[in-house]
């Protein structure tokens, strides 16, 4: 039967690869390394966080505000129970599917969650190759309704997202929004992730691996090709290692796709090859902080692996033959897992509404996942290059010094990851302009971003003044990620050109420099007296007027029956906008008129106004 379809597929050009995707029991792609026991609820109880979330200081994130919302993370796993009533508000509604409009694709209430009936229409709406794929897909199925198979999904659900409805806190980030994908065979977890990327994920994760024993063996170039796809659309990838220790052996431990390399290379890998999405995980205690034993040894080889295996059946590109191991003695191979995270001993959820014991590398990888969506969460401008840095340079250092083949980088510390993301955001300048008006100029920005913000000094120069000076101080806004805006007027200038520019001071007292802007301060078209303000007034009003040249200048207040009451300017005025402030505190009350005659070179300007004291 093969070569009868490998006979036809000769006249498809078309068609790139034929290969066929065994489908394994659960138990062996899967790596919680321990049974779902369940955990008991005390009804009206308030239970603290699960031991991990507590391990890796997850609630001094969310006391700060963060608990990872607008970030979405793909679970491509076993399906999951995802009207549990501690993933129901968190499930991602595919809005692409709403066919009628009311802003989501699920109803009904947790435990009790349906698709919206209105939205059912077994139609493509998103034209994404997907029928009415409403919270994701069941690749294992091929339909649009990734539930349970098991349990292990739903448990790594929890710890991603699990917000706490039915009494346990189990999820890193408790108000990320969780896309649903089943999957068993590797195809199904290529189109997983290809599926998710298509579909706006910031984080894949899953706790499904394919191991070096398996047979057939895994298509090891092929995983590190779609995890190169993620990478280069922006997508972070946690994965399991799987609970084998060192049974297989050096360097075939660590299961794919958690082999892959990750976007970032850390300073002690000294062999430096290609980078990709993944961030493998190991697992440690929840308790003890100790490596679990079934935590696979590391390193991980890439290299031509039919050289010492010939039974191998993929041939090893060029490329991906970087992280040499066996075929060049000495070398140090690819350093895995990246990082570590509690698993054994942890709490999640379970299938039908309950909590159960959790573990194995299977648990750990989503709170790297959930870790990953708070860095994103507060600090969305981060690459998965930087946010990788950020997980491995802030972990806690186990094990040998530096990254090892048994804890990685270290165990994961969320909120000292937290802390770095906050100080990468910078005080971005999306818009900087400058509009005269009169003799005013009102200058507006905007930034994008700000990270420790006192605010922004106002410093002008001109042609009348070539120095640099401050004129004024505008208070930033500390630190946030939402777009701020920003003015200043500063009034009573002089005609002529103008040069400003903004001294950004953080609260530490260091600062940086804008671009400077120009500005031109114009003449007045012509003569103007402008009515004082306020009017009626006592005892003090505000006259303006404009001369478009020099010119002489005289201003007068008279009685209403032509007495002279005051004569407020009188002499040479430069072209330009002018004000002057009238005092009549020793004038009786009544009705006064005031008048400007200016004698420029072209003309001669009289104009008269009323006004009104009343005391």
């Amino acid at each position: 039967v093969p070569q009868v379809i490998y006979n036809l597929a000769e006249d498809f050009d078309e068609i790139a690869e034929i290969r066929y995707d065994a489908t394994f029991d659960e138990s062996e792609l899967t790596d919680p390394n321990g049974s779902f026991s369940p955990v008991p609820v005390n009804e009206g109880e308030d239970l603290a966080p699960q031991q991990g979330l507590i391990l890796i200081n997850a609630p001094a994130v969310w006391a700060e505000g963060d608990s990872g919302q607008g970030v979405i993370v793909s679970n491509n796993d076993s399906g999951c129970d995802w009207d549990h009533p501690d993933l129901f508000y968190n499930i991602w509604n595919n809005l692409g599917e709403d066919f009628d409009g009311d802003g989501h694709t699920i109803e009904g209430s947790p435990g009790a969650g349906i698709f919206d009936p209105g939205d059912v229409n077994g139609i493509d709406d998103d034209g994404n190759g997907y029928i009415d794929d409403f919270i994701g897909w069941d690749f294992q199925a091929n339909n649009n309704d990734p539930g349970p198979s098991g349990g292990h999904g739903t448990s790594t659900a929890g710890i991603v997202c699990g917000d706490g409805t039915n009494g346990t806190q189990t999820g890193v980030a408790p108000r990320a929004k969780l896309m649903n994908c089943d999957i068993s065979g590797e195809a199904d977890s290529w189109l997983a992730m290809q599926y998710a990327l298509d579909n706006g994920v910031d984080i894949t994760t899953s706790s499904h691996s394919y191991k070096w024993y398996f047979n057939p063996q895994p298509n090891y170039p092929m995983h590190r090709q779609i995890n190169d796809v993620e990478l280069l659309t922006g997508v972070l990838h946690t994965n399991s290692t799987s609970n084998d220790g060192n049974s297989v052996g050096v360097p075939f431990n660590i299961s794919a796709p958690g082999n892959t390399p990750g976007p970032w290379i850390h300073p002690d890998q000294t062999l430096v090859g290609g980078v990709s999405s993944v961030i493998g995980v190991g697992n440690v205690d929840a308790f003890s902080d100790i490596i679990a034993s079934s935590s696979p040894h590391g390193p991980w080889a890439w290299e031509d692996w039919q050289i010492n295996h010939p039974g191998y059946p993929f041939t090893v590109p060029p490329a991906y033959q970087d992280y040499p191991y066996e075929t060049v003695p000495g070398s140090m191979g690819l350093l895995k897992p990246d990082v570590s995270a509690p698993g054994s001993n942890t709490t999640s959820l379970s299938d039908g509404g309950g909590y159960s014991g959790f573990g194995g590398t299977s648990g750990a990888t989503p709170h790297v996942a959930g870790t990953a969506a708070l860095i994103w969460s507060i600090n969305p401008l981060l690459s998965p290059e930087q946010v990788s840095m950020i997980l491995q340079t802030t972990a806690i250092e186990k094990g040998a010094a530096g990254k090892d083949n048994r804890y990685g980088a270290g165990r994961i510390d969320a909120y000292e990851a937290y802390l770095l993301a906050l100080a990468m955001i910078p005080v971005e300048l999306s818009s900087f302009t400058a509009n005269s008006n009169s003799n005013s100029v009102t200058l507006t920005w905007t930034t994008e971003t700000e990270t420790n913000n006192s605010g922004f000094s106002i410093e002008r120069k001109s042609v009348f003044n070539g120095s640099w000076s401050e004129v004024g101080f505008v208070p930033g806004f500390g630190t946030t990620t939402e777009r701020k805006s920003y003015n200043y007027d500063d009034e009573d200038l002089r005609i002529g050109k103008y040069s400003y520019r903004l001294k950004q001071i953080d609260l530490d007292g260091t600062f940086e420099y804008s671009n400077a802007i120009e500005v031109d301060v114009m003449a007045p078209g012509g003569f103007s007296l402008g009515q004082n303000y306020p009017n009626p007034f006592n005892p003090a009003t505000t006259i303006e007027y404009s001369v478009p040249e020099v010119s002489k200048v005289t201003i007068t207040v008279y009685s209403i029956v032509g007495e002279l009451a005051a004569t407020l300017v009188s002499g040479s005025v430069e072209a330009g906008y002018h004000r002057i402030n009238f005092d009549a505190s020793n004038l009786p009350s009544g009705t006064y008129i005031y008048q400007l005659k200016a004698v420029g070179e072209s003309r001669t300007f009289v104009d008269n106004k009323k006004m009104i004291l009343l005391k």
